[in-house]
């Protein structure tokens, strides 16, 4: 940290830098940062690319409005330095204009080794707020300046432990909930992953819908909730299962060893390996989103049939309106498409263990289709009935045979994801010429009847494979009109 904050400024005689917000608080703190935030008063972009030529990184434009600039570093324990023209014509002024009492901290660069007896407070109340760990919202017009503050207040105190908000905050949140829309999508889509990243996610979640933030972002909520009451168990209506469910997603990723004492070296693997499929948006924090929404397109499904109420291909309806969401909040390709799958067939490991048994080709067909999200979507199903504890809707017995079912199946995708590979005994190819086939579904639905049976200790041979696909080509060709 030393060198780097010397090699910056060595190139800085020319201009007045301090350090400021976060990182300043950080250093007072003495909690750890990732990230340095300098701030300038003059040529902003000018500078950046100084600093950033001398760093031998890569720089980007953040906001060209505010002149405010990221330099990426690698190799480094500073992932980012951020750098933005003074936000006024003074520091002063500009620690004013920042979001927090708590981050209305700056110091000049050139006293980083001694910086304590340099740091300006630039609010009456940040002293006490520091010592009390609050984020108090620094002035009337905070939310209005940049609404995405709001989110950025949930965000900080779902990393910062045992940090909260003050009451006048969360106030102020209430009262500008709904100019969080008018935030950049991507931004927005950002802060909220960072916060569902958290442990207890489920809880600021809560507090955020309190404060009409939840709705805000997500206008489908408000639908969810204005859904007819009577069509659900929760008497809540439907939001209230989402959320259960949620947050009965949120225990079972915290209690893995618990649920899947078997399998929990490789769910943890799978699910805290550190791999995000896209900025910010992990396995464990897209599950959690998914939760939120799985049951989506129930109002618009809802029908009375034998005396039932019925949400006929709710999945599928359900799939297409999160990806609308996701659209909308400039998601990538990668997380719409994990996530509206998971929708999509969120119900089919209820249907596989429905009578408590799971045959080998039952087991293979699912991992077939499901692949990779096979674990994602049997913790989301078991969440899916976690979310009905607290009603009694099933008996004890009932849900201690799903979890059965949910852990058993676990267990069989990981036996066959890491036994070795089956010799190919046959191919398309082969299947085409010899039964003068053209290219197209029927052969790959071919291929998975071999391979069941392959599985199943049934199929040994290539004459083995040509004789099954002898029995089963009348019907494929019945079924594909070929």
């Amino acid at each position: 940290m030393n060198e780097l904050i010397k090699k910056i400024n060595s190139i800085s005689k020319d201009y007045d830098v301090y350090a400021v917000g976060g990182f300043a608080r950080d250093l007072l703190l003495k909690l750890k940062h990732k990230d340095i935030d300098l701030a300038v008063n003059n040529d902003a972009l000018k500078y950046a690319k100084k600093v950033a030529a001398a760093l031998k990184a890569k720089l980007i434009t953040l906001d060209e409005d505010t002149e405010t600039y990221r330099i990426i570093l690698k190799d480094c324990k500073i992932s980012n330095i951020d750098i933005a023209l003074f936000n006024g014509k003074t520091i002063e002024e500009d620690l004013q204009n920042r979001d927090f009492t708590i981050n209305a901290i700056a110091f000049k660069l050139k006293y980083f080794e001694n910086f304590r007896k340099h740091i300006i407070f630039s609010n009456k109340n940040t002293l006490v707020d520091l010592k009390s760990k609050t984020f108090n919202v620094m002035s009337e017009k905070t939310f209005k300046a940049d609404p995405l503050r709001m989110l950025r207040a949930f965000r900080f105190i779902s990393e910062f432990t045992g940090f909260k908000l003050s009451n006048k905050t969360l106030l102020k949140i209430k009262q500008n909930a709904k100019l969080i829309k008018s935030a950049a999508p991507e931004r927005i889509k950002n802060e909220f992953f960072r916060i569902l990243s958290a442990q207890n996610s489920s809880e600021l979640l809560k507090t955020m819908d309190d404060c009409g933030l939840l709705s805000g972002i997500f206008p489908e909520i408000e639908k969810m909730k204005k859904a007819k009451k009577k069509y659900y168990y929760h008497p809540g209506g439907l939001f209230e299962h989402s959320f259960e469910t949620l947050e009965s997603a949120e225990n079972i990723l915290i209690n893995l060893k618990k649920y899947f004492p078997e399998s929990f070296i490789e769910l943890q693997e799978h699910f805290y390996s550190g791999e995000s499929l896209s900025e910010n948006v992990t396995r464990v924090s897209l599950l959690k989103f998914t939760a939120l929404f799985h049951d989506n397109a129930k109002p618009e499904t809802a029908k009375f049939a034998n005396g039932k109420m019925r949400f006929f291909e709710h999945e599928d309806f359900g799939a297409n309106k999160l990806r609308e969401i996701m659209h909308s909040l400039k998601f990538g390709k990668r997380d719409i498409e994990t996530a509206t799958f998971l929708v999509r067939h969120h119900m089919r490991p209820s249907i596989l263990t429905r009578n408590n048994i799971v045959t080998k080709k039952a087991a293979l067909k699912f991992f077939r289709d499901i692949g990779d999200n096979s674990p994602d979507l049997i913790v989301l199903s078991m969440a899916d009935w976690h979310s009905y504890k607290r009603l009694k809707v099933f008996s004890p017995k009932e849900l201690k045979l799903q979890e059965k079912s949910a852990r058993e199946l676990i267990k069989k995708y990981y036996e066959l994801k890491n036994t070795k590979p089956l010799p190919k005994v046959i191919d398309g190819n082969i299947i085409m010429r010899e039964f003068r086939l053209k290219p197209g579904p029927w052969v790959g639905e071919l291929l998975n009847f071999v391979n069941e049976a392959q599985f199943d200790g049934k199929v040994l041979s290539k004459n083995d494979a040509l004789k099954l696909i002898l029995s089963k080509l009348t019907h494929i060709k019945k079924k594909y009109r070929i």
